[in-house]
């Protein structure tokens, strides 16, 4: 699911804006820089940065689906902490020492045209981060994630097209660690592992869990 990689890009941006902000300013740059990355709208509640190292605290933090997907929320994340590596973020790599996600609830949603919120993320992401080379700028790049904390309460999915294939579904997963994931291709494994193991479970056959995409397989469970 490449719109996570695209998120956390996003974050990036902020890591690259705390280098030179502080936090009476920094809420709102931060709020301006995911917008620009993703071209969704943003709310941060709380933000605080580190006095003696490179890490933002966000609390609150709501992004909401494009225009043509309803404006409707499409993730919550009452608690966000985000510890990266200066050197690298001054570079453009995204390379974070410490990573705690709280995700209170994730909207997927398939409007009735057949188009699917996550698909857009993803694509969005894509075409603003090769703009970004066009105009000179540095490409952002993956650059790993040394420790990852991560909390998971639900994930709902939103059928325009069929309602009844509607769904809710609890994870209530709490503070999963999971450490040494170095490459963009390493992100997409566990991304993968995750959705298999903690959302789908039964809903994807033994034979779907080995291949494909992890976005493929979702939308492939959802629709069931």
């Amino acid at each position: 699911m490449r719109w996570v990689i695209g998120v956390l890009t996003a974050l990036l941006a902020l890591a690259v804006t705390a280098l030179f902000c502080r936090d009476p300013f920094l809420k709102l740059a931060a709020a301006r820089a995911i917008h620009k990355c993703t071209g969704m709208k943003v709310e941060i509640a709380k933000f605080k940065t580190g006095l003696r190292n490179p890490a933002m605290t966000m609390q609150g933090v709501k992004i909401y689906n494009y225009g043509e997907f309803g404006d409707s929320l499409f993730m919550d994340m009452p608690n966000l902490l985000v510890e990266f590596d200066q050197e690298d973020a001054a570079q453009g790599r995204l390379h974070f020492k410490k990573l705690r996600v709280e995700l209170a609830e994730l909207n997927v949603l398939r409007d009735r045209a057949g188009r699917w919120n996550l698909e857009k993320v993803e694509k969005e992401m894509t075409e603003r981060n090769a703009a970004r080379t066009k105009r000179s700028q540095p490409r952002l790049s993956f650059g790993g994630i040394d420790e990852m904390h991560i909390s998971v309460a639900r994930v709902t999915f939103k059928d325009l097209q069929k309602s009844s294939k509607s769904r809710e579904i609890l994870v209530n997963m709490r503070d999963e660690v999971v450490t040494g994931i170095h490459t963009d291709e390493e992100l997409q494994e566990w991304i993968g592992s995750f959705i298999f193991r903690v959302i789908l479970q039964e809903a994807v056959s033994p034979t779907s869990k080995r291949k494909g995409k992890p976005i493929d397989a979702l939308k492939e469970a959802l629709e069931k």
